[in-house]
């Protein structure tokens, strides 16, 4: 289907303010892409331009770019000092034009796609690729769009040029589900972030469920309120067919639509119950044992999230269990490395609940081989020292030897990272020997060296990707990088 300037018209119409009125532009000329990034245009390109602090700049780049039509909800007056031959229209409510141009180029797309959106305070990521590994194995087509990237279904990483992070914006987000209703698949599993469904990047998408895993405080740089940040996560359920709730986490009940949800504390059409090697769940009263192929609890929970989706989805809850035991977690998810003799586990856990969880689990498995753990805990500079504050304040006993770090600085100074860090530590960690790292690699390699491999294991949480310091990103791995050092070592 040919998209023409005049559809384009037509869909914005009522969102229109006003248009430059040195261009005036054919009706009937063909528009074959829409893109919300200057680096994509081409000649027959609309430009959505999002009012920001740069816009001009970007306009600017826009220009010598020749798009076909800019549309933009900025204002005019930001403009007026500068020259421009592209023909731009000014309007209101960019997230609104913004999806009735994804649904006016991307229908078909859309509207045959089948849709799983999780959210969640933590566990988005592992729950949204069990979901998808699950589906796999029950024969179906699947693509994962979320922290980690863009998986097709032979879990290969994609690279689609400038998605966002996470939820992608707008544009990107078509883009990535018309590749992959190009190549036939069934189902997208995505990750819907908080600050995503405020910005109603996905509004144009309705999904078939809408996963609601936990809450807890986080993102409040942004949202300001913990009120403002939960009415962004129930946005989701308005866009959504069905929904599974977690009963345990209060604040979602207000949403629940049928029986159909699941709890740990409490009498519900799903329950579930973990131990250190096995997860046992109810569904309608029917018992399973399911063991799975890697370890903890939070893993655990995401995984029995992930069978009651399907579940909830219609899928033979029979053959749902009997898969489960044959998938792996994410990448980085509690995974348990041995290197050199060193039992290292990666946990990518970075808010404060989803720390504490981990190192309990990591206590726990610790305890079952007789060893003693080593945690490092990072202080994530680009965060802010309120999240530092509550990671640190929330951290569990036992930890055997702690090593605090800086990590994603930005432009924050390590050291103050540290120092806060260490003030705001329990009494019981305060007092014992805390080693101290200035960046993740410093933290990983002085951790190593401190470390027992006989009688000791390490809990590396954190964001295990490219580091952030005074505005350059610097490649990074925890596993590649503790094999080097323990390499190293050995000379």
């Amino acid at each position: 289907m040919k998209i023409t300037v005049k559809d384009i018209l037509s869909v914005i119409k009522q969102n229109t303010v006003e248009s430059s009125k040195c261009v005036k532009l054919d009706s009937e000329v063909v528009c074959e892409k829409v893109t919300s990034m200057y680096q994509d245009i081409s000649q027959a390109t609309l430009f959505m331009l999002k009012d920001s602090e740069n816009v001009t700049y970007y306009a600017q780049c826009a220009n010598e770019m020749n798009p076909l039509l800019v549309i933009t909800d900025a204002s005019p007056s930001k403009f007026s000092h500068l020259v421009y031959h592209m023909p731009m229209i000014y309007i209101t409510d960019f997230p609104e034009v913004a999806n009735n141009l994804v649904k006016l180029f991307y229908k078909r797309a859309i509207e045959h796609m089948n849709f799983i959106a999780v959210t969640g305070t933590n566990g988005k990521t592992t729950t949204s690729h069990m979901i998808g590994n699950l589906l796999t194995q029950l024969d179906k087509k699947v693509a994962i769009i979320g922290t980690m990237g863009i998986y097709d279904g032979n879990y290969n990483k994609l690279n689609f040029k400038h998605s966002t992070q996470t939820t992608p914006m707008y544009f990107e987000m078509a883009e990535i589900i018309n590749y992959f209703y190009n190549e036939n698949y069934d189902y997208i599993v995505y990750e819907a972030t908080s600050i995503a469904l405020d910005q109603r990047r996905t509004d144009f998408i309705k999904n078939d469920l809408a996963v609601f895993t936990n809450f807890s405080p986080e993102h409040l740089e942004y949202h300001g309120t913990m009120t403002n940040y939960l009415k962004a996560k129930l946005r989701l359920d308005r866009l959504s067919s069905l929904n599974l709730v977690n009963l345990d986490t209060a604040e979602y009940r207000t949403i629940l639509k049928d029986e159909r949800h699941f709890s740990t504390t409490q009498n519900a059409y799903y329950q579930y119950h973990i131990t250190n090697d096995a997860l046992d769940i109810e569904i309608n009263n029917d018992a399973y044992t399911i063991v799975p192929r890697f370890k903890g609890g939070h893993n655990f929970i995401n995984l029995a999230t992930s069978i009651f989706a399907l579940d909830k989805l219609g899928f033979d809850s029979k053959k749902i269990v009997k898969v489960a035991s044959t998938i792996n977690p994410p990448l980085h998810r509690f995974q348990i490395v041995e290197i050199d003799a060193y039992t290292i586990i990666l946990d990518f856990a970075h808010t404060a609940l989803a720390i504490k969880e981990s190192i309990n689990n990591a206590l726990n498995y610790s305890k079952s081989i007789n060893k003693r753990l080593n945690t490092m805990v990072t202080g994530i500079g680009l965060r802010g020292l309120d999240k530092i504050k509550l990671t640190v304040d929330t951290l569990p006993q036992g930890i055997h030897k702690l090593m605090i770090a800086a990590e994603q600085v930005g432009y924050e100074d390590p050291e103050k990272i540290l120092r806060f860090m260490f003030k705001h530590l329990p009494d019981c960690y305060r007092t014992s020997n805390v080693l101290r790292g200035a960046s993740r690699k410093e933290g990983i390699k002085s951790l190593l060296q401190a470390t027992d491999k006989n009688n000791e294991i390490i809990l590396l949480t954190g964001i295990n990707e490219p580091q952030n310091y005074k505005g350059q990103k610097y490649d990074h791995d925890d596993h590649e990088y503790a094999k080097k050092i323990l390499q190293d070592l050995k000379h």
